[in-house]
């Protein structure tokens, strides 16, 4: 029996030791900030690619503030511009305009840190003291906790949610140990029974299956972690692959964690004359990496940009959302098929491997309504999106392009590449 008060005596002195060492020590590393009485409604946060975004208001009295931005705050600050609007005694903010831009999170340190909306004000009695107000962020989502998966480079896993303390959105940033996880998911057009466009004895598959496994090579070379939808024979010559459902092509991107999705692809036309390079995006988005990817090709081998002008946004990029008609054609023939109506809206992008790997932000929609029929993307309205697209590499229905194309196979992955690593090297 003194064994065991003695036992827990010490246990006892131990925590109290504890105690007063994080009171007087660690308390006094990390000071805790004094926040105001009002509170910023959060109504929408998501990660597309590896770009953290969130929007926000907050109302209050005094509005002519100096500067406004977002704050990670974990004895230092690590701060972030913001775009504000005013109106009355209400403030409107958002991190960016862009769904593949905004707060760069892969690169922060380990450890736990609090985001805090930060306005300044002109102090008119020291002006060489600014004053700061903190505000705390309430999460009104339903998005209650999230995790993010940095890139490998970082190795990091990233939980978002509100702590109890301020009552604000937490980051807590730990080692990832998770070996499935990947930077970068490659889907090789069609395979299998599904050839694609055809050209004499040449297939789209066949050659999309060539570029993705040296484009993959390459990338691994710079170490940067790929996942491949499929390899090479993995699909029979009597199958097709299922797109969606568990390890379906349009879901293995999310189920890896990948921040990035790129799906090869060769074009053809009724027209032989139509030819050159495309590359597919979403919309809302800043469209400087499909251009130096486009223009990286098209400055370094014979192709040029295509002479296609649906859907072109500049040379050689395009985005297509459906459209009204396109909405109403999708939907045709459900009804008699016994088939639920999607939730399909000119917000969806057309190209399903962009749409759905993206969640809500590309508008995807293939939730359980037919799920014996068609399947289901567990991801479908998930606030984590891979940033996606999608690559037409020459038109096989053109000669000059075909000629190309048989002898740049490994130039064209090489310089998709290098616009790949050029991007994931941008620390925002």
């Amino acid at each position: 029996m003194k064994k065991l008060f003695g036992t827990l005596f010490i246990v006892v002195i131990i925590g109290f030791v504890g105690y007063f060492v994080y009171i007087n020590y660690i308390m006094d590393v990390i000071p805790k900030i004094d926040v105001e009485e009002e509170v910023v409604n959060i109504d929408e946060y998501y990660i597309y690619g590896n770009h953290f975004n969130i929007k926000g208001d907050l109302k209050i009295t005094d509005i002519n503030y100096e500067d406004i931005a977002l704050v990670l705050y974990n004895g230092e600050e690590k701060v972030f511009d913001v775009n504000d609007e005013k109106s009355g005694t209400d403030i409107s903010f958002t991190t960016s305009e862009y769904i593949n831009e905004g707060m760069y999170i892969d690169n922060l340190d380990r450890g736990i840190y609090y985001l805090f909306l930060k306005l300044t004000y002109e102090n008119k009695e020291d002006k060489e003291k600014p004053i700061y107000k903190y505000y705390v962020l309430k999460n009104n989502t339903d998005y209650n906790e999230v995790t993010y998966y940095t890139l490998s480079k970082y190795n990091n896993k990233i939980i978002i949610n509100s702590d109890e303390e301020y009552g604000t959105f937490m980051f807590k940033v730990s080692e990832n140990k998770d070996n499935e996880i990947y930077d970068i998911t490659i889907d090789p057009g069609h395979g299998g029974l599904d050839s694609g466009a055809l050209s004499g004895s040449y297939k789209e598959s066949d050659f999309a299956m060539n570029i993705s496994l040296k484009l993959k090579s390459y990338l691994e070379s710079k170490n940067i972690k790929v996942k491949l939808t499929h390899d090479k024979d993995d699909i029979p010559s009597d199958k097709t692959m299922d797109e969606y459902n568990e390890h379906g092509r349009a879901v293995i991107p999310n189920e890896v964690k990948s921040k990035y999705t790129f799906s090869i692809h060769i074009n053809k036309n009724v027209s032989s004359s139509v030819k050159g390079i495309e590359v597919y995006t979403p919309d809302n988005i800043n469209y400087d990496f499909a251009k130096d990817i486009v223009n990286n090709i098209i400055n370094n081998t014979d192709f040029g940009y295509s002479t296609n002008k649906m859907y072109r946004v500049s040379d050689g990029v395009y985005t297509h959302n459906f459209t009204e008609a396109e909405v109403k054609s999708s939907l045709n023939g459900y009804k008699e098929k016994g088939y639920k109506a999607y939730g399909v809206t000119t917000n969806s992008n057309y190209l399903y491997m962009i749409r759905e790997t993206g969640g809500y932000l590309t508008g995807a929609y293939v939730d359980d309504s037919n799920p014996d029929k068609v399947g289901v993307n567990p991801y479908y309205n998930s606030n984590i999106g891979n940033e996606s697209y999608l690559l037409e590499l020459s038109y096989l229905s053109n000669s000059s392009d075909l000629n190309i194309l048989l002898k740049s196979e490994e130039k064209l992955a090489t310089l998709i590449g290098e616009s790949i690593v050029k991007e994931l090297a941008i620390e925002k």
